[in-house]
């Protein structure tokens, strides 16, 4: 399978994926929270570059799926008495359903008024979220939501994430190197050729919306029983905006860029802080550096090195 030599194209991933299996175990408790809270954004980020990176459709309005699939997930729980499992696939579903309704008026056009319907939408879901206190908790949030006895542990609730998220990111990667990713790709690249071609653009862009919709449900399914809880701010723009300067950073021309990005800008924002008050503006300073030095992306950076000294060796 293509997906069986991903890590073989690219040996950073299984070093990595060593770490994730192995550190944990001799990790405070803390690195482990954050640990969890980084693979959510990981496939958070890996969702959107179905957009933008295969799509060429720029979301600002990504994190409402994330909300849904969390908010939903965590209602079924708190108010209806659901199981963890069900709520789980219920809060992906939810997530896909709205993004494909959503989609359908997104999908229409292109370019900037494409990006301010999807932040328009997507101010939309935090309004409903902030605004229906009776149903979400409004600024308070929905809380209390607890995994069942066996994923209290955040150990154990750590490796049960991992293995949904791995799970997901082999079935993304299936997605983008499929014939629909290709057609995705050619989509991107001249949209007028491909309808010349008879390929219904807009179908396609609204399975893609979909897909990166279900995905980022899966993320906030997830995250609500991680943070036992979930805030109107998970719907914000500025959440969408993250995670779209994730995909950006690691490089949305790679699949495995946007992973990188995540795991980079969330271990920033961990560390930093820690270390200075001024931790925005020193993350601003690194953030731009790479946008200087590596403007397609930090993966396109880690080629262009591999390539240079694979010629200097020879």
């Amino acid at each position: 399978m293509n997906w069986l030599r991903l890590p073989a194209r690219h040996p950073l991933l299984l070093g990595l994926l060593a770490l994730l299996l192995i550190c944990p175990l001799f990790l405070p408790q803390t690195y482990v929270v954050q640990l969890t809270d980084t693979l959510l954004f990981v496939l958070l980020a890996v969702s959107v570059n179905l957009l933008i990176g295969y799509g060429g459709m720029i979301s600002l309005g990504h994190a409402a799926y994330f909300a849904i699939g969390g908010y939903t997930a965590g209602l079924l729980v708190t108010q209806a008495g659901m199981p963890m499992f069900i709520a789980l696939l219920a809060g992906p579903l939810a997530a896909a359903l709205a993004a494909a309704l959503i989609g359908l008026f997104c999908v229409r056009v292109a370019n900037a008024y494409f990006i301010m319907l999807t932040l328009a939408f997507g101010q939309l879901v935090y309004t409903v979220v902030w605004k229906w206190r009776a149903l979400t908790g409004g600024d308070d949030g929905l809380v209390g939501v607890a995994p069942p006895a066996m994923l209290l542990s955040e150990i154990h609730y750590y490796y049960f994430t991992l293995v949904i998220i791995l799970a997901s990111l082999i079935l993304i990667h299936r997605i983008c190197d499929s014939p629909f990713g290709t057609t995705l790709k050619a989509i991107r690249d001249t949209p007028s050729r491909a309808r010349s071609i008879g390929i219904d653009v807009g179908r396609f862009k609204l399975a893609a919306f979909t897909m990166a919709g279900f995905f980022a449900g899966i993320a906030g399914s997830l995250y609500v029983f991680h943070n036992r809880g979930i805030f109107p701010q998970s719907a914000l723009w500025v959440t969408s905006t993250e995670i779209m300067l994730m995909a950006v950073l690691g490089g949305a021309n790679h699949f495995v860029g946007p992973i990188v990005g995540a795991i980079f800008l969330k271990t920033l924002n961990f560390i930093i802080p820690r270390m200075t008050e001024f931790w925005m503006f020193f993350l601003g300073v690194v953030v731009l550096f790479i946008a200087f030095v590596m403007p397609r992306g930090m993966m396109d950076g880690y080629d262009g090195l591999r390539a240079r000294l694979k010629k200097i060796r020879e």
